[in-house]
């Protein structure tokens, strides 16, 4: 795949498309920095920071990562529609660059390398993320085993968490990797069990929140003041209220509240004959 066509796929900024288009990086440098990319993604991310104008050059390299990426998807019969749905994470973190330095390019690029590496999919409003997990999570009703495969639910933004959207995204996971993982996890503020504090039950937060036995909460990154504000500030007076969402998250912090970020799990419906509508 040409990345011209990918970045259409992939609904890329125009602006975007045409930094990316300049070809700035010659075939023989991106041979260079796919070997570090392939070998140690931490020491290859210091590299890149050192680089002069490093995140439209992050932008077009992983084009032509994911280009590549297309010949793998077609081997293993994966369909177009995963492909760009899942690809199009790099539009979205693109227009966050943008936001946040100003120029279109890429800056998150470990998480971005995971899709490279065929290591998460989008299928519909999810994102799922094949593991083996660590440790033993336990709730209050059941208890999911160190060893047990699984997958991870990463959750985009920018679009409604209705229960249909998220029923369909599991359907989809299903289908896609066959049954072969006995549960889904995740960590994020979603799962903050402190949520239930400052919304209503009917919240479509709140609703996935409840698909999950929530095993703990853990207070070490600020995640909810980031995705509901767009930014961490010190002074928490500062946040906006633009939605319900901001207002009632501002005033519990500004009360002491820290909202945390929750973990937990389901077991698949092959499993346990969960509904995930419910």
């Amino acid at each position: 795949m040409k990345t011209a066509e990918l970045t259409e796929r992939i609904r890329l900024p125009e602006e975007a498309r045409r930094l990316a288009g300049k070809e700035q990086i010659s075939r023989q440098e991106y041979d260079i920095w796919r070997e570090k990319f392939d070998r140690d993604i931490r020491q290859f991310m210091r590299d890149w920071k050192e680089l002069e104008n490093r995140y439209v050059w992050a932008l077009e390299f992983y084009l032509k990562l994911a280009a590549d990426t297309y010949g793998e998807y077609q081997k293993r019969g994966y369909p177009d529609e995963v492909f760009d749905a899942t690809f199009y994470d790099l539009t979205i973190w693109c227009r966050e660059c943008y936001r946040k330095h100003g120029v279109y390019g890429l800056a998150e690029l470990e998480w971005l390398g995971q899709s490279v590496r065929l290591e998460l999919f989008r299928l519909g409003r999810l994102q799922f993320e094949p593991i083996v997990t660590k440790k033993d999570m336990r709730g209050k009703e059941n208890t999911l085993p160190a060893g047990t495969k699984a997958l991870k639910v990463h959750i985009p933004e920018g679009e409604s968490l209705a229960p249909e959207v998220c029923q369909a995204s599991f359907e989809q996971a299903e289908e896609f990797f066959k049954g072969e993982y006995e549960a889904y996890v995740c960590e994020s503020w979603l799962l903050s069990l402190h949520l239930k504090e400052i919304l209503p039950e009917t919240s479509n937060i709140i609703r996935f929140q409840d698909l999950f036995e929530v095993t703990g909460t853990k207070y070490s990154f600020p995640q909810a003041e980031e995705r509901i504000f767009g930014e961490i500030l010190e002074d928490k007076r500062q946040y906006p209220e633009a939605t319900s969402l901001q207002r009632k998250a501002k005033e519990y912090l500004l009360s002491g509240g820290d909202l945390g970020i929750g973990e937990g799990f389901f077991y698949s419906r092959e499993r346990t004959g969960m509904d995930v509508r419910k």
